[in-house]
């Protein structure tokens, strides 16, 4: 099902019948490098889907399968989480792309997607986003799409780097074109 579409992708619900796809990237140590959870193994992915699903259920909202629509090839996942950071709690946005898929500028699509997605459907205010300051690829995506540094945290006990997104700034952006 899917519940973003930009214009070259389509952002679906996970199902199992994902299950394959995502090993390409939850199970690929290089693309989980900055990850605060690490490589997965075939059972960690069954529960990650089966994580996602009740996420979304809860909250409207989680990780998303993210599908390119001319190929329908995988593309990545993207989404939404809640998560305590320095004793807040903050929805933030995060996403991970398949190696065969990184450098077309799907992430910032991806993220731009979702952000308008969170202002229409969810009516949030703000986006949060936690980066180790090393995931250069992730930084240059969070300043591309109009992320704001807030300040230097910790989070699960790794130093990272808090930015900001004002969901209201997009319907400026919008409505300026």
């Amino acid at each position: 099902m899917i519940v973003i579409n930009t214009e070259r992708l389509n952002i679906c619900k996970i199902t199992m019948a994902d299950a394959d796809s995502l090993s390409e990237v939850l199970s690929d140590p290089m693309i989980m490098k900055y990850s605060t959870v690490g490589v997965h193994t075939q059972q960690q992915i069954k529960e990650f889907i089966l994580n996602c699903q009740k996420n979304h259920d809860i909250n409207g909202f989680g990780h998303w399968a993210i599908y390119d629509v001319s190929s329908n090839a995988f593309v990545g996942i993207c989404g939404l989480n809640k998560h305590d950071v320095d004793g807040s709690e903050l929805i933030h946005i995060n996403y991970r792309l398949a190696r065969a898929q990184q450098g077309k500028g799907y992430a910032t699509e991806a993220v731009n997607g979702v952000l308008d997605f969170a202002m229409t459907k969810l009516n949030l205010d703000k986006i949060y986003a936690i980066i180790e300051p090393q995931n250069k690829s992730s930084l240059n995506v969070v300043k591309r799409t109009g992320f704001e540094f807030i300040k230097s945290a910790t989070f699960r006990g790794l130093d990272v780097e808090l930015f900001s997104f004002t969901l209201s700034a997009l319907s400026l952006k919008k409505d300026s074109m």
